[in-house]
């Protein structure tokens, strides 16, 4: 009798032991989620919706942030007279923040669009007006928001890389190229008043800019918008480093919606590390680059994000990791495509460094972010760190550029930071 007495009572200690150790177990996981709230994953979640949660988070997306700005604008105050402001990142600004707004103006006032000549948007670009070319192919319903505004119409699901506001008699016309789709040069009527923007645009300085076409003798097998400078270009020199080696690995997990005291981890042979917590994947490369992707359950049916919402998905994804870590540059949307097929979004990201971009060697873009749903699903980013320094690079001139290109088959120069195994440098580009 005594010694079942005694089993039974070391039978109620252990479940007692048992009872003590789960008990244990909820406390910590309330204090995990307790920091995990504080580090951002929450917060992200609430903001985003980026991680699957739901529509509801979705309709928090209020405000929205130009994930691109235009790297070339030229003001014409007369009929063949331009000042062109390329490759300077603080004039870019000055000039933007002065004519965006009538940029948006003219959009959300646009009428329905006409399909135009070639010759007259020469003579649009050619005459009274400003150009504005953002060097990506932006739906134009996505640039009006990030302008504040919206437009309608035929024209809100056209895409354009290249804009020019035209004087035209008393009126300003919208114009702008289609690269994608059916193609094609459109006009739309505005409700700019002419006199204002002919006031601001008079108050311009010429520089001596050209566009290609204008040339006396233009160059044939270059992109005849190319805007040739009157002057020499000169660029800060600037530097480059790997920055994945001093972010903060658990604020870039927090961002990406990954719970850094609940992953396993593990290193890899080359010396880069593999992140793993629920169904996401994390790689952190000793050459900078990070991959991360998360499995996509087969019945997944989450609502899919409007254009406008990934991209704000995407970029503020890519501003709080990389575009964190990138010194004197910024990382900026160079491209978005949807796959109807696949429902997924795929939106591209490279670096802009004083006004100029930059390309990577080997690379065709600095990151790469694919969304499906409502969720980021996969992303790509190379982390580099740009710096400015205090010489200056003298690259080939505009019309020594062309020529060189022209001898190699043709296509459109431009100049760009070449961040290669040499370093940083200014070089010219065919893109």
């Amino acid at each position: 009798m005594r010694k079942r007495d005694e089993g039974e009572k070391r039978r109620v200690r252990r479940r007692l032991l048992g009872w003590l150790q789960n008990l244990v177990i909820v406390l910590l996981l309330i204090s995990t989620v307790a920091l995990v709230t504080e580090t951002g994953v929450l917060k992200l979640t609430a903001q985003l919706g980026s991680t699957g949660q739901g529509q509801a988070a979705l309709e928090q997306l209020t405000a929205y942030t130009a994930a691109a700005k235009p790297l070339c604008m030229v003001l014409t105050p007369e009929v063949g007279v331009h000042g062109a402001i390329m490759y300077d990142a603080d004039a870019l600004e000055l000039a933007y923040e002065r004519y965006s707004t009538t940029l948006a103006e003219a959009l959300g006032s646009s009428g329905e669009p006409e399909q135009v000549s070639e010759e007259q948007w020469q003579a649009a670009l050619h005459g009274p007006g400003v150009y504005f070319d953002y060097y990506g192919d932006f739906q134009l319903s996505i640039l009006a928001i990030w302008l504040g505004t919206q437009t309608s119409g035929e024209a809100s699901g056209h895409t354009a890389r290249r804009f020019c506001l035209a004087i035209e008699d008393e009126s300003v016309s919208l114009y702008y190229i289609r690269e994608r789709g059916e193609g094609g040069i459109y006009r739309c009527a505005t409700a700019v008043p002419a006199a204002e923007l002919s006031g601001r645009i008079s108050e311009s300085m010429p520089n001596g800019a050209e566009y290609n076409f204008e040339q006396d003798e233009p160059f044939g097998s270059i992109d005849p918008y190319m805007v040739l400078l009157g002057e020499d270009v000169r660029l800060e020199s600037a530097s480059a480093v790997n920055s994945l080696h001093t972010a903060d690995t658990d604020a870039i997990m927090s961002k990406l919606g990954m719970n850094s005291y609940l992953a396993l981890s593990y290193p890899e042979s080359d010396g880069g590390t593999v992140k793993i917590e629920g169904d996401s994947t994390l790689r952190l490369g000793m050459d900078g680059e990070l991959r991360y992707s998360r499995r996509v359950p087969a019945d997944d049916e989450t609502a899919r994000l409007s254009p406008s919402d990934a991209i704000e998905l995407a970029r503020q994804l890519v501003s709080d990791t990389a575009g964190s870590c990138a010194g004197d540059a910024e990382l900026w949307l160079s491209y978005i495509y949807f796959d109807r097929e696949t429902q997924y979004y795929t939106l591209c990201f490279d670096y802009v460094l004083a006004g100029v971009p930059v390309s990577i060697s080997g690379r065709e873009h600095a990151a790469e972010v694919s969304i499906y749903g409502s969720s980021v699903v996969e992303a790509t980013m190379l982390f580099r760190a740009y710096e400015l320094g205090d010489g200056l690079e003298t690259p080939y001139p505009c019309r020594i550029a062309a020529t060189l290109v022209q001898s190699q088959g043709g296509g459109e120069p431009r100049l760009c930071y070449v961040d290669g195994a040499d370093g940083l440098s200014a070089e010219w580009r065919i893109v």
